[in-house]
């Protein structure tokens, strides 16, 4: 194997564990968010129908306030599509998984490759994964954490690995 052609097989190694270490931590930032949004609907939403119940069996006027406030939180919530920003994490964790897997094809196929063709290639993907990272929010190092220790717990270990 020439040195040029160790250079692009490593540097497609890179990208494939770059792609895999980022899909996670947008899948584990898209849980959050999905938890984050519903509950921010479901809980003041609850908060304001057990409010109403206080104040219809004569409890002090009070919780009447207490539950109209819950109520503007449910609704301006749901009105702003909670769900929304868990959505947007998933679409870039599935367009980085969806780049995993071409990386990971194009380094099966490596070895019967033209080493033009397995720049072109790996110019290609690399453009792809640019274009994705540059095109999405950040995400906090916590999900990168969380994401590294499920891969690091075999998450992406197939049967056919071994």
């Amino acid at each position: 194997m020439s040195e040029r052609r160790g250079v692009m097989i490593r540097e497609l190694d890179r990208l494939y564990e770059d792609a895999s270490y980022t899909a996670q931590t947008y899948f584990e930032a898209a849980k959050s968010a999905d938890l984050w949004g519903k509950n921010v609907v479901f809980l003041p939403a609850v908060a304001s129908a057990v409010a109403s119940i206080l104040v219809a069996l004569g409890e002090p006027k009070q919780w009447g306030a207490i539950g109209a406030v819950a109520g503007a939180i449910a609704a301006t919530a749901a009105f702003l599509g909670a769900d929304r920003k868990a959505s947007s994490l998933k679409d870039t964790a599935r367009k980085f998984t969806v780049l995993r897997h071409a990386v990971r094809l194009e380094r099966e196929l490596s070895e019967g490759r033209k080493e033009e063709e397995l720049e072109q290639a790996l110019r290609g993907l690399r453009d792809q994964y640019d274009l994705i990272v540059s095109t999405n929010e950040i995400v906090s190092s916590r999900f990168f954490r969380k994401a590294s220790k499920r891969l690091k717990g075999g998450v992406l270990k197939y049967d056919s690995d071994n």
